[in-house]
């Protein structure tokens, strides 16, 4: 969704989500407490929230209600918003499903916000558990999901990053990067199946 269907989102909200999960337990973290919550690294989140006592899921599952509302709230205001050409994606004769490393509660609100529930038939994020975030890409947990939700193996995957491709090998998927301004510089590991500017370039591709 980030990067692909809707403008970024400013890294300093995912700080603030952080700051305020701690905050709600009345504890002012320190930055390296903050950083594997900005990170989303679940395998230093116990470390970070033991010098104040907190469990680490609980502080987690706060971080992520509050991306969530600070997300919508970006939405709303105009500043996270769709591309321009993912009107394209109406061209294509074929069934879509969208699937997300942000919290499912913000996919469903982007794609309410937006009307993309007339583009895409299902729709998934990740919990806001921290199994939901050992779940996200490249682990295609929800991708499998949306395939089940399509009734089919055969799809093509779009994404904007190196575990979107990874992700994509993982499902037995071919895989499409687009390589927007915000990734002009970016490596990949490996390489996708296609390589795009914009979403209106890979729907010319699949259907020239």
């Amino acid at each position: 969704m980030d990067g692909v269907l809707l403008t970024m989102t400013d890294g300093s909200l995912i700080d603030r989500a952080a700051r305020e999960a701690f905050g709600a337990y009345g504890v002012e973290p320190s930055d390296e407490a903050v950083e594997p919550f900005v990170r989303a690294d679940a395998d230093e989140l116990a470390a970070a929230c033991e010098p104040y006592d907190l469990d680490p899921e609980s502080v987690w599952s706060a971080r992520e209600w509050a991306a969530c509302w600070l997300q919508a709230l970006e939405m709303d205001a105009g500043r996270k918003v769709p591309y321009e050409d993912v009107a394209a994606i109406g061209d294509l004769d074929a069934r879509t499903a969208l699937v997300s490393n942000n919290q499912h509660h913000t996919v469903g609100h982007a794609v309410d916000r937006f009307d993309l529930g007339d583009v895409f038939e299902s729709a998934y994020g990740r919990d806001v558990s921290v199994d939901g975030l050992r779940r996200r890409k490249p682990d295609p947990h929800y991708i499998d999901r949306a395939l089940s939700d399509l009734g089919t193996r055969d799809a093509l995957y779009v994404g904007d990053s190196r575990v979107d491709v990874e992700a994509s090998a993982r499902a037995g998927l071919d895989s499409a990067f687009v390589r927007r301004d915000h990734r002009a510089d970016y490596t990949l590991p490996a390489e996708p199946t296609y390589e795009v500017s914009d979403l209106a370039e890979l729907v010319e591709h699949l259907t020239g």
